[in-house]
């Protein structure tokens, strides 16, 4: 039965003669044509929606490592029937090639090709890869597993990136450095789509050699760089990666069906929340009870909130860096019977453990490790600038990592690894692959996913998280629960002006991953929750935070890092500087997180560049239920606007009514109503960041009355220079202050005659960005800014007379939190605190 529902085969009976194949299941078919000598791609077809895409298929193309000759399917003749198996709900088809009497004996061409297609029942895409066999020492350059054109428009493709086609169709090879070009075989130029080159990212030379030279219009081509064939016994062998064609079922959406076949094969999402003691003195003194007594604190502040930590982490120093990753004696004299007392400690308190570990040896002693028979990688130009590092592709190194690793999570109980340091550039000689940087790219990650597969199989539940120089190929999920977003560790973004320093240090991230994900029309297919952001930092010693920095700072912060949907929680915090209510904070947010985990997952950029003051958000949803965090980092009241469709990953219908709750920082309906298929519209007033929950239905509750106008005139004083008349508005609680930024000094304030001390103050700096991570990321229309806040609710309900010292060269704002008539707050420990309840932002310009 299976046989009969996966394969039809026309002019029987079957055999090389036979003129056609068609492999299919209930949504997706592939059909061969035979020409005579081979069997090529004819089209792929959509069952459910009865579309078809007709294609001219070359099958493959081999390009030897020292010529510019490729070799498709025109130079092989099949030399046996196809071999159909059926196995429980698979169905594959295997066809074997030798090449014509000509090729034999060129360099690179196999004496024996299979093409291997297969799919499953029930699966909207197929597969294919390619087996090369020899008989002595081959080198393969390039091996396209795919190559075909098509009149239909593709977009997309790039390092790990699929290709759509006719918003229809997806191809791609499933793995994250295969390589796919379109359109006339050579788009997109290597580092091409903008996000390829943002911040701390990879460069890999190809050399040109990804470079179709006949270009031809309607060319896909999906490509890797494997290098040496592998020796079997007396042959050798070249196995290529696997492509995947696939399609939408019924309406849906391509880069959505996309994403549905990647749940297939990724490590599904996990949230993992963990202490690092990167930034904490008191945990990086492993020796004694230095870690433990932080998880204790953490206990003991978490657990009334019924926040559960998954494990505190040991970050880079652990271990001895004259060694392949044995742990100091400093901190563990005896071994890793120490590690694993330490781990088992942590245990038996309620809490797991886990360690940073750099695959490749990075921050190790190389010149020691050189001593001892490792190889060190050969890095690019690019990668000279930093660190070196072991060529994790030569054998002693990564046979003794390939077993080490595992075994030390294995032994040690350890639930999580930060892989840092992902430099994957190689191009040494002897190293087990060409010595080009393309191949040594390709043999360096093959033996990172190595390694990766074998410590999830030696401990099944393990986290692994892939930090820096990782680019955002969705096929690194098969490996790989999070990655890095390539920014700077700790950054406070000043290219535009801020009171808070926390607030800049969200601008600073969220800066990042609009210059990645800020384009819906060509972003990364990651899920923004998968990104590793570098967590929460609150430490003994200030960073990322202001002294006058308030509780609703904090908040904000928090918020937004939990509210990118982030799936890796990273707490930098030392529990000695936290006071109650930032307990408070931090766990509450952490518990309507989890409440709302389902559309956090999903969550979506939306809005403009932070840095630029305008407003954006993170818009996350889950069947009809919805989150948005959105936030406005200029001093105006601005609107966002959201879409309402599949850009967002709404899979709902068109035309639904929905209301909108606001939770965050104040509890009450949203006035609006929403219908889907149409965009929302969000105001937000000035530095004001909201949390909003979204479901069916029509807006409840009687809207809370609007704010009056506030009252003021700004003209010319007697002296010629400006100044305002204003009534400070009576029902101000909490704060009330005026706002003046200079461009690039701020002006002298006097109040009734009284020059004022400013409550706080803050200043730019321009496109502070980590050396490391400034590429794509300069601001070129920031500009120098000095920013005061005065406070004046000592004055309110009374009428008072600003005067500034400068003609020009500055803005002035109000921005008031005004009392309301509202319900009392509802206060839970998955609901996020509503700290002003009772008071409405507003915020006006004077000047």
């Amino acid at each position: 039965m299976i046989r009969k529902l996966l394969i039809v085969l026309l002019c029987l009976p079957f055999s090389i003669y036979a003129q056609q194949i068609i492999l299919k299941n209930d949504k997706i078919a592939r059909t061969l044509k035979f020409d005579g000598k081979g069997w090529r791609t004819q089209k792929f077809s959509n069952l459910q929606g009865n579309k078809t895409l007709i294609v001219n298929s070359d099958e493959f193309s081999i390009l030897p490592l020292n010529s510019n000759k490729i070799y498709t399917i025109n130079d092989f003749r099949v030399v046996a029937k196809p071999v159909l198996k059926t196995l429980k709900d698979t169905v594959s088809l295997s066809i074997v090639y030798e090449p014509l009497p000509v090729n034999k004996g060129k360099d690179a061409v196999p004496q024996k090709l299979t093409i291997k297609y297969y799919l499953l029942k029930g699966q909207s895409f197929s597969r294919k890869e390619l087996t090369l066999e020899y008989a002595s020492p081959a080198t393969v350059d390039r091996l396209e597993v795919e190559r075909f054109t098509t009149d239909q428009q593709a977009i997309g493709g790039g390092r790990g990136e699929p290709v759509f086609v006719n918003q229809l169709w997806y191809f791609g090879l499933e793995y994250p450095a295969g390589y796919s070009r379109h359109t006339d075989g050579n788009t997109p130029q290597d580092y091409s789509r903008h996000y390829e080159k943002v911040g701390n990212y990879s460069f890999i030379d190809l050399d040109g050699r990804d470079i179709e030279p006949q270009a031809r219009k309607g060319l896909l081509r999906l490509m890797h760089f494997p290098g040496f064939a592998v020796q079997h016994g007396s042959k050798y062998k070249l196995v290529s990666k696997t492509a995947v064609a696939g399609t939408t079922v019924k309406q849906e959406d391509v880069e959505l069906a996309f994403m549905d076949y990647l749940a297939t094969i990724w490590k599904a999402p996990r949230s993992f929340l963990h202490f690092n003691n990167w930034f904490e003195p008191q945990a990086k003194d492993l020796k004694g009870d230095g870690l433990l007594n932080i998880w204790r604190a953490f206990k003991t502040a978490i657990s009334p909130y019924g926040v559960k930590m998954d494990a505190m982490v040991a970050d880079d120093g652990w271990q001895d860096r004259k060694s392949i990753w044995e742990p100091t004696p400093k901190y563990f004299p005896n071994g890793y019977k120490d590690v694993k007392a330490l781990s088992d400690k942590l245990n038996d308190e309620g809490v797991g453990f886990g360690l940073w570990l750099s695959l490749n040896g990075y921050t190790n002693n190389i010149d020691w490790g050189v001593e001892n028979g490792y190889k060190e990688a050969v890095r690019n130009d690019y990668f000279k600038r930093y660190g070196r590092n072991y060529s994790i592709s030569a054998t002693k190194y990564k046979e003794e990592v390939l077993k080490k690793i595992p075994q030390i999570a294995k032994e040690t109980n350890t639930i999580y690894y930060k892989h840092d340091f992902n430099v994957l550039s190689d191009m040494g000689e002897g190293n087990n692959h060409p010595a080009t940087d393309r191949h040594g790219h390709e043999a360096t990650l093959d033996a990172t996913l190595e390694v990766l597969t074998a410590t999830r199989k030696m401990n099944p539940g393990i986290y692994q998280n892939m930090t820096n120089w990782i680019w955002f190929s969705p096929w690194w999920l098969k490996y790989s629960d999070y990655l890095w977003m390539l920014a700077g560790d700790d950054g406070t973004n000043g290219n535009w002006a801020e009171i808070s320093t926390r607030t800049m240090g969200s601008t600073d991230r969220d800066t990042y991953i609009w210059r990645m994900y800020g384009n819906p029309a060509d972003r990364p297919l990651i899920p923004i929750s998968r990104l590793m952001t570098h967590g929460i930092i609150k430490t003994s010693t200030g960073m990322m935070e202001s002294k006058e920095d308030n509780l609703q700072d904090w908040a904000e912060y928090v918020l937004m890092h939990y509210g990118r949907g982030t799936l890796l929680k990273e707490w930098y915090i030392s529990p000695s500087v936290m006071k109650p209510d930032d307990w408070k904070v931090l766990c509450t947010v952490d518990g309507w997180a989890k409440k709302n985990r389902a559309m956090l997952t999903n969550t979506v950029f939306v809005g403009g560049r932070p840095d630029d003051g305008k407003a954006y958000g993170y818009v996350g949803w889950e069947g009809d239920k919805g989150v948005l965090i959105a936030r406005n980092t200029a001093a105006v009241t601005q609107k966002l606007i959201v879409p309402f469709d599949h850009t967002v990953g709404y899979k709902g219908g068109s035309q639904e009514a929905y209301r909108a709750n606001v939770v965050f920082p104040y509890q009450a309906a949203y006035p609006l109503a929403f219908v889907s298929g149409k965009d929302m519209v969000i105001e937000i007033p000035g530095y004001a960041t909201l949390a909003f929950e979204f479901e069916k239905g029509k807006p409840s509750g009687a809207p809370v009355a609007a704010l009056s106008d506030l009252k003021f005139t700004t003209d010319k004083a007697d002296n010629n220079l400006p100044a305002t008349t204003l009534m400070v508005p009576g029902d101000v609680k909490g704060r009330c202050d005026l706002l003046v930024i200079g461009y690039p000094e701020s002006p002298a304030i006097k109040i009734n005659g009284e020059l004022l001390k400013p409550s706080r103050s803050n200043k730019s700096k321009l496109n502070a960005f980590a050396s490391y991570a400034k590429s794509g990321m300069i601001n070129d229309k920031a500009q120098a800014w000095t920013m005061h806040a005065f406070n004046l609710l000592p004055y309110a309900g009374k009428e008072i007379k600003i005067e500034y010292d400068k003609n020009s060269g500055f803005e002035a704002h109000i921005l008031a939190e005004r009392t309301v008539s509202t319900q009392p707050a509802k206060n839970a420990n998955d609901m996020l605190w509503a700290m002003t309840n009772d008071t409405r932002r507003q915020t006006v310009k004077m000047f």
